[in-house]
C-alpha cells in the first residue's frame, strides 16, 4: 500500500483514498513526507476566503449585517436544506480516490428517501464539480435558504488535511496548534476555522454535519474554536490525529459503509421502538465499533449538541 501524504512547505496533506489498483484497502491520509511539488496544494486566495474582502486571514460577517434585508422565507416544500460533497476524481490523476463519491450520492438518496429532503433542496457536488469555489458557493446557497425552523446538513468525503496554526491559513488558534480541513478537487485547503466562519451566521437549531475524511475528529476537537454550536450533531470518520480508509470492496469508504449504506439506508442503526428514523446519534453508534474492528486506529467521533437525538 502506497502512503500518500505531501507536505507543501509545512503542510500535511492527508490524501484520502489514494491507492495503486493492486491494494483493496487505501488510507485517507498517512504521515509521510515527498517533495513539495508531489502535489499542487495551494492556500485558498483571500477574496474567495473573505468573499470579496482583502482580509488574508478571511472572515464572514456575523449574523445579518446591519440595514441588509432578511432571507425570504422558504418555499412551500419542506424546511430542510443539504449540500453532499464526494470526491473521488481529483485534479489530474495522482491522488484519485475509489469511493467517496458514492458515499455522497448514498447520503444523497438517504435524504430524500429516508429523510424527506426535497431532491431540489438538496445541492450535491460530486468529483470536478467540486472545486473550493463551487463548495464555499453551494454553503452561501445554504445560507440563503436555511432559517431558525430548517433542518440543514452538510456531508463531505473526500481527501483530509492539516497543517500548522503559525502558517495562518485562518484566523483561529488551535490548543494543539493544528488546523484540520478538507480539500477540494481543484486542491484547495478548506479549514475548519473558515468553516467555522462560514457556518457562523447560520440561523438553523437542527443542523447536520458528516466529515468522512483523515483528520476529521479535528474539524470538533477544540471547546473555543471550530464548528461545535449548540443545535449541531457533527460526525467523523476518526479522531483528529487518525486517518480514514477506503475499501475497494465494500463500494464505499470504510466510514460512509457502515454510517449511511449500512447504518442509515439500510436501517440498520434503527434502535428505538417503534422506529422513527435513524438519527446520527444512531448511525455513528453503530457504524463506530464495525470501523474500528477493520481499522482499530481509526475511530469515529461526534459531537452531540443536540436534544434529544438529530433526525434530519
Amino acid at each position: 500500500m502506497r502512503k500518500l501524504v505531501v507536505v507543501f512547505l509545512i503542510v500535511a496533506l492527508a490524501v484520502a483514498f489514494a491507492a495503486p489498483a493492486t491494494s483493496a484497502v487505501q488510507p485517507l491520509g498517512n504521515p509521510g513526507k515527498t517533495t513539495p511539488n508531489d502535489l499542487p496544494v495551494m492556500q485558498l486566495p483571500s477574496e474567495l476566503l473573505a468573499g470579496g474582502q482583502s482580509s488574508p486571514t478571511g472572515g464572514n460577517p456575523q449574523g445579518t449585517p446591519p440595514g441588509q434585508a432578511k432571507k425570504p422565507p422558504p418555499g412551500p416544500t419542506a424546511n430542510k436544506w443539504a449540500v453532499v460533497v464526494g470526491i473521488a476524481d481529483y485534479q489530474g490523476t495522482g491522488y484519485d480516490l475509489w469511493h467517496p463519491d458514492e458515499d455522497a450520492k448514498e447520503m444523497r438518496d438517504a435524504l430524500i428517501n429516508k429523510y424527506g429532503f426535497p431532491k431540489d433542496n438538496i445541492k450535491i457536488l460530486l468529483n470536478r464539480k467540486a472545486t473550493a469555489n463551487a463548495i464555499l458557493s453551494a454553503i452561501d446557497w445554504l445560507a440563503a435558504k436555511e432559517d431558525a425552523q430548517s433542518t440543514v446538513v452538510f456531508f463531505f468525503s473526500g481527501h483530509g488535511f492539516t497543517v500548522a496554526d503559525a502558517e495562518g491559513w485562518d484566523a483561529d488558534a488551535e490548543w494543539d496548534e493544528i488546523d484540520e480541513g478538507i480539500v477540494s478537487h481543484d486542491f484547495y485547503g478548506l479549514t475548519d476555522g473558515l468553516l467555522r466562519e462560514k457556518f457562523s451566521a447560520f440561523e438553523t437549531q437542527k443542523f447536520a454535519l458528516v466529515f468522512g475524511s483523515c483528520y476529521s475528529g479535528g474539524m470538533f476537537d477544540d471547546l473555543n474554536v471550530d464548528l461545535r454550536a449548540p443545535g449541531r450533531v457533527i460526525a467523523s470518520a476518526c479522531k483528529a490525529d487518525q486517518y480514514a480508509w477506503d475499501y475497494l470492496r465494500l463500494g464505499n469508504t470504510l466510514f460512509g459503509y457502515y454510517f449511511v449504506d449500512e447504518g442509515i439506508l439500510d436501517g440498520k442503526a434503527e434502535r428505538s421502538v417503534p422506529a422513527d428514523g435513524v438519527s446520527m446519534e444512531e448511525a455513528l453508534a453503530y457504524a463506530y465499533p464495525l470501523v474500528t474492528a477493520e481499522q482499530p486506529k481509526s475511530q469515529p467521533q461526534i459531537y452531540d449538541g443536540y436534544y434529544p437525538e438529530l433526525i434530519p
